[in-house]
């Protein structure tokens, strides 16, 4: 038993919807937290303005008033812009969740037609090809083109050791000065008409390379190549006359049976379905980019935490060094100033076990966040691999709740995608296709292929399939213009 593409791609969809529900929970649990910061921070402020009115008793009023009514003003006017963005970015996720939801709608119906187009096309497909391989003519052109593709491959092999070879061996004749100067004066050819002391001196030197060897093998490289690439050409032109009279066959019935209009409509499936999974990425990328933004803004040491700890900075660099060591100084026999500094430390010691607690639960909510993107991406990797096709099935050992019920950490997700890709199975069409569905060009090698027979049909395919020029458009193009030329006559050779 296996289990549908599309069901295991709701099963993904549901996932992800429970994941983000729980972190969502998970996030509104956070407001207890903030209530209880808010309540240290006010002991905290408490005992620091006790504090500072002890160590400032010959500071006026109005200065101290003034002091912490700026950094007062400045950290409130930073907080109050943090909390217009967090309400505006939870409205733009709030769309976006919404836009979401009317996305895959769409993708899912798009999938559907695509499957519904596909699936007809391949019917087509498959009677175009019992068509062809029950023609005789057809037969006897599939077997020759799988013939004559034999001997052009072992040509091509032939050219690519002899280009090899001359590769590694003109430079040494080229090198060569004495073998140079005899091939520049033409020695052994008819032109030559040196005479005496040079001729002699000629055929001396020429003895002494063994030039006449050493010419022939210099031809047979130089010349060779050349040669060879001549009548592989003629080669490939006797196939080519082989492979258009197989396409016009092939053309003629494919137009009979309305292959190419089938092939059409599904290449304009395909491009609805991939405008549908790109608009569905793009919202997925925002709300990722959102959630992110979000995230640093519950976050007390997020970005504007930074800046808040600047401006306070900046008011304890105004303060002279020199008044607070006199202000020490002048606290030595007073222990109210120990009793607040006690109260303060307290305080300070629930903030950082208040603090450690939180920086745990954040540190869950980001690992599940970061398991919900890479969920995310997954679901991204199996619509964009076809794998929510009806023609998609899966091994039942796949079992996506429980995967990420064991799920701790991104990684894990990560290595769900590749537990999914080695569950996968694809459905009953024999022929190789591509997610798009078989085109004409797929028919005509399928159907030389098996045409062939079992002896040469893999050549039969790989001639079929040396005709790279052939794609899906122009098929359907070619088959038109072919049909309307047979109809006038017989074009069988």
């Amino acid at each position: 038993m296996t289990i549908p593409g599309p069901t295991v791609h709701q099963q993904l969809m549901d996932a992800y919807k429970r994941l983000t529900e729980q972190l969502e929970q998970d996030r509104q649990g956070m407001h207890d937290v903030r209530q209880e910061y808010e309540q240290l921070d006010a002991k905290r402020d408490d005992a620091l303005r006790s504090l500072a009115e002890h160590y400032l008793p010959e500071l006026t009023a109005d200065a101290v008033a003034s002091t912490w009514r700026e950094v007062q003003a400045k950290i409130t006017t930073l907080l109050l812009q943090k909390e217009d963005e967090d309400r505006s970015l939870q409205q733009e996720l709030k769309r976006l969740q919404e836009h979401r939801t009317v996305t895959e709608k769409a993708l899912v119906d798009a999938t559907n037609v695509l499957d519904a187009a596909i699936l007809q096309q391949n019917e087509v497909s498959a009677v175009v090809e019992k068509r062809l391989q029950e023609d005789t003519q057809f037969v006897e052109l599939a077997d020759r083109a799988a013939i004559a593709e034999v001997a052009l491959e072992r040509a091509e092999s032939n050219l690519h050791e002899i280009d090899q070879d001359a590769a590694r061996k003109l430079p040494s004749y080229q090198a060569s000065t004495l073998f140079q100067y005899l091939y520049e004066r033409g020695y052994g050819e008819k032109g030559y008409r040196s005479r005496g002391l040079t001729r002699r001196i000629d055929r001396w030197l020429a003895r002494y390379i063994d030039y006449t060897k050493a010419r022939q093998g210099y031809d047979f490289l130089k010349q060779t190549p050349d040669q060879m690439r001549k009548i592989i050409a003629e080669d490939r032109r006797s196939l080519n006359i082989v492979m258009e009279e197989l396409e016009r066959k092939r053309d003629r019935v494919a137009n009979e049976l309305g292959l190419p209009e089938r092939i059409s409509l599904t290449e304009r499936f395909t491009k609805d379905r991939q405008q549908s999974l790109q608009t569905a990425n793009f919202i997925s990328e925002s709300m990722n980019e959102t959630e992110d933004r979000i995230r640093d803004l519950s976050d007390p040491r997020g970005s504007y935490y930074k800046q808040a700890i600047e401006l306070f900075r900046q008011i304890l660099v105004g303060f002279k060094s020199s008044d607070l060591k006199r202000r020490a100084e002048a606290t030595k026999n007073d222990l109210t100033d120990d009793q607040i500094v006690a109260r303060l430390s307290g305080v300070e010691s629930d903030r950082g076990d208040l603090q450690e607690a939180t920086r745990d639960r954040r540190n869950v909510q980001k690992q599940k966040q970061d398991i919900i993107e890479e969920l995310g991406r997954v679901i991204q990797r199996f619509r964009a691999a076809h794998f929510d096709s009806a023609r998609s099935h899966f091994l039942a050992k796949l079992r996506i709740d429980e995967e990420l019920r064991y799920t701790e950490d991104a990684e894990d997700a990560r290595k769900l995608w590749q537990k999914i890709r080695r569950a996968q199975r694809w459905g009953d069409h024999e022929s190789e296709e591509d997610a798009g569905g078989s085109s004409l060009k797929q028919v005509l090698v399928n159907a030389m292929g098996k045409a062939a027979g079992d002896e040469r049909g893999d050549d039969a395919r790989r001639a079929g399939s040396r005709r790279m020029e052939y794609d899906s458009a122009s098929d359907v193009h070619s088959a038109v213009g072919n049909f309307a030329a047979d109809s006038s006559g017989d074009h069988s050779r």
